[in-house]
């Protein structure tokens, strides 16, 4: 990967503009241009995109950024950090994304999998009124720049829950009210298009991942409803039956 010097005058040179010429494109100094140049200083960030632009490429490629390996690094820590965060460790994968946040600032993927890690420790209280103001601030941030419509809906999922933990019901509906319905989601559609074994494997998936919302609404009904005993052990028993099926039937869905 270029440094950034040399990658600014490749740039320049391969275009056939002189310093003097780019400094006035960019309203700066030549001098300026000349210590970017030499190393001696950079630009300030709010020019980088005027300069991508001149160059008619990327911010990242004007940094030399290898889009392929950005990828990769970026897939591979939301992965470890995902998967951390599945195992209640929280600690460790903020401190990676916090890191590898600024090497890619306003990366959505990293940016959502930030706002999931500090969403899964704030069930500890003190914890979530401390990071409170960060939650809010990443969400704004993937409502500002991201394009992805996952990362859009997860962070408004997120902020979500995280207004009813925090008491703020009044947003929380505001929330409510710009989530996809269900009936109208990709999920419940996409089968519609499929033919044959991928139908059926999608269709295999679908009843696993229903199945799975079903234990997890019986646990959450059991968990605040004032019910008689013999109720709650049918609702375990069903818990565990239906649990058990998923794992004989639907193994790998």
């Amino acid at each position: 990967m270029l440094e950034f010097d040399r990658r600014i005058k490749s740039l320049r040179k391969s275009r056939n503009i002189t310093q003097e010429q780019l400094a006035g494109y960019l309203d700066v100094s030549p001098q300026a241009v000349s210590r970017w140049e030499t190393g001696a200083s950079c630009p300030d960030i709010s020019l980088l995109p005027q300069i991508a632009a001149l160059f008619e490429i990327t911010v990242d490629e004007l940094l030399g950024v290898n889009e392929a390996e950005k990828r990769r690094e970026i897939g591979t820590v939301v992965a470890e950090t995902s998967a951390m965060i599945d195992k209640n460790i929280t600690g460790e994968p903020i401190r990676i994304l916090r890191e590898t946040l600024k090497k890619y600032p306003n990366n959505d993927r990293l940016l959502c999998t930030l706002m999931y890690a500090l969403y899964a420790a704030s069930e500890d209280e003190d914890f979530c009124k401390a990071h409170d103001a960060e939650i809010l601030a990443i969400a704004d941030r993937i409502f500002d720049y991201s394009q992805d419509d996952d990362c859009r809906n997860e962070a408004r999922r997120l902020l979500f829950r995280h207004c009813c933990d925090t008491g703020r019901k009044a947003e929380a509906l505001k929330i409510a009210g710009e989530m996809p319905e269900i009936e109208t989601c990709v999920e419940r559609n996409i089968y519609w298009v499929l033919d044959g074994e991928d139908r059926l494997s999608y269709l295999r998936e679908r009843i696993a991942d229903d199945l799975r919302a079903l234990t997890w609404d019986i646990w959450a009904y059991e968990t605040h409803a004032p019910l008689p005993p013999d109720e709650k052990r049918t609702l375990e028993t069903l818990y565990t039956t239906i649990d058990r099926m998923v794992k004989e039937k639907f193994p790998e869905a």
